[in-house]
């Protein structure tokens, strides 16, 4: 009887040993695939991040070249006009496409990929591509004026932009208006961008945002 019950304690041992390994095996597989997946999340997020600071980084230089020559153009132009000079208003043209690059944004939201970022750095993200993109809407606007009633006038001479008395014509200085609240738009969007990339690069978890108060254009 004795006997029988040690062979039977040994039994309980043996078949305890072989769940405790099962039990270590399946835990480590888990505990590994666990491992896989959390550093395939932090692989995607760095690419992620990588290709929006790029993104902004192109948008910045750009931009802020964009901003400048409009700055200088309009400087220019009131210079010659307080010289009592009638030049033919200052326009903007882009060479190449019309509106700011979203390709990097779109594949970031289409794949899904915008759950790898922080939810308040996701929702900045999206206003200010957003944002960007209202701006590439109405730059095409102010384009379209300039191509069908700038650029034919200014075959004919800066002279056809001005009435008998001097003035520029109503039409030629709203459309000058429109460029110098684009000019500032893109003034304000580089800083908008460059504060996005600090909060990138430094992985900014605070829930300020970078944009500044909304506000609206008088007219």
């Amino acid at each position: 009887m004795e006997k029988r019950s040690t062979q039977l304690l040994r039994s309980w041992k043996r078949l305890a040993a072989e769940l405790v390994v099962v039990f270590l095996g399946v835990y480590g597989a888990f505990w590994v695939e666990n491992y896989r997946d959390q550093q395939d999340q932090i692989d995607r997020t760095e690419q992620v991040i990588l290709a929006l600071q790029q993104d902004l980084r192109d948008y910045v230089e750009v931009t802020d070249a964009f901003n400048k020559h409009v700055e200088d153009g309009l400087r220019d132009w009131a210079g010659a006009r307080e010289s009592g000079e009638a030049p033919a208003p200052f326009v903007f043209r882009i060479y190449g496409a019309e509106t700011p690059p979203l390709s990097t944004w779109e594949v970031v939201r289409q794949a899904g990929l915008a759950e790898l970022l922080q939810a308040n750095l996701l929702y900045e993200l999206g206003f200010f591509y957003n944002e960007i993109a209202g701006m590439g809407a109405r730059y095409i606007r102010y384009a379209e004026f300039t191509e069908s009633e700038m650029l034919p006038l200014a075959k004919i001479g800066s002279a056809s932009f001005y009435s008998a008395d001097g003035k520029l014509l109503p039409r030629f200085a709203a459309h000058m208006d429109r460029l110098r609240e684009l000019g500032n738009f893109m003034g304000e969007s580089v800083e908008w961008a460059s504060c996005i990339l600090e909060r990138l690069e430094s992985a900014d978890e605070r829930t300020a945002t970078c944009r500044r108060d909304v506000g609206v254009t008088p007219m």
